[in-house]
């Protein structure tokens, strides 16, 4: 059985300062794509992947990422669900938003509601560098 977690650490990482990540998201091609994108970058990162709103209540009180990454839409539910419940149980987590197009009205919408960032499919590769921003950012406020 495959594990659902992946662990991503370059060999200068330390498993104490990885940027955990938390990948919320139904499209099992989406899904490849980012593992990849991270699987392919330098830096220690680990990713875990959920598929519904149960396990982001769950995680959200238990695991505390450093970052959210999130689709616009997904089988059952919404990014602006996703949005909606993070506000409520960590506003203070980043979430960055996986779109496939450019809709306004949708992506403003997101912004809204509490998306740090719209980051489309074709600019995927964005993702590391934004994670990494984020990170550094977040240590810089704590100290």
């Amino acid at each position: 059985m495959k594990s659902q977690q992946l662990i991503l650490q370059s060999e200068k990482g330390s498993p104490f300062w990885e940027i955990k990540i938390l990948l919320v998201e139904t499209n099992c091609p989406v899904i490849r794509l980012v593992e990849k994108v991270f699987e392919n970058s330098e830096g220690s990162y680990f990713l875990r992947r959920i598929k519904n709103l149960p396990d982001l209540s769950f995680e959200l009180k238990y695991n505390k990422p450093d970052l959210i990454i999130s689709g616009r839409n997904m089988d059952g539910f919404k990014g602006l669900d996703v949005l909606n419940q993070v506000q409520l149980l960590s506003p203070e987590i980043p979430v960055l938003m996986l779109v496939t197009d450019f809709n306004a009205k949708a992506n403003i919408e997101l912004v809204n509601s509490g998306a740090y960032d719209i980051i489309y499919h074709s600019e995927i590769n964005r993702l590391v560098k934004e994670a990494n921003f984020l990170y550094q950012t977040g240590i810089m406020k704590q100290a």
